[in-house]
């Protein structure tokens, strides 16, 4: 029989919006509904995120590094806006939630692990629930990886390409 992913420790954990530009992003997400900045990173897929608390909730926003096309596809999709990007469910075991999925006939695609093992991840279609992208995440202790300091974010997210 196969468990719902609650019955494996699933719970929600933030909705990442991605825009062309973090500055706006976060001139919305933390100077007009309050949030407060909690940490991020500098991605070398080509991407920063910033992680905001609001409320009892996350929300992980993403914009490009100057240069990069990682968001091309997704941009080009709203029109160059931006939007939800993904919503994010943590899970105490990702491979006991991908033969779940797998058991219910949902694809999974891009399971990456990070070499230190402290985030494991895999993406579940939009075609499978409603057109949203579904992240699953077996998240360990990330403080030791991420930046607490908001500014070097946003530089990285406007630097000229050199």
């Amino acid at each position: 029989m196969t468990l719902d992913l609650t019955a494996l420790g699933a719970r929600y954990d933030h909705t990442a919006v991605a825009g062309p530009s973090l500055e706006a992003l976060v001139g919305f997400y933390r100077d007009v509904l309050g949030g407060r900045f909690s940490h991020g990173e500098i991605l070398p897929i080509g991407a920063v995120v910033a992680t905001f608390v609001l409320g009892d909730g996350r929300i992980e926003l993403m914009a490009p590094t100057p240069g990069s096309t990682f968001f091309d596809r997704f941009f080009a999709s709203t029109g160059g806006r931006g939007g939800v990007h993904h919503i994010t469910f943590a899970v105490d075991d990702l491979d006991a939630a991908v033969r779940s999925l797998h058991e219910r006939g949902i694809t999974t695609f891009g399971h990456v692990t990070d070499p230190d093992g402290i985030w494991s991840e895999v993406f579940v279609h939009p075609r499978d629930n409603g057109g949203v992208l579904v992240q699953l995440a077996q998240i360990g202790d990330i403080d030791s990886v991420v930046m607490h300091d908001l500014e070097p974010i946003l530089a990285a997210s406007r630097a000229e390409e050199g």
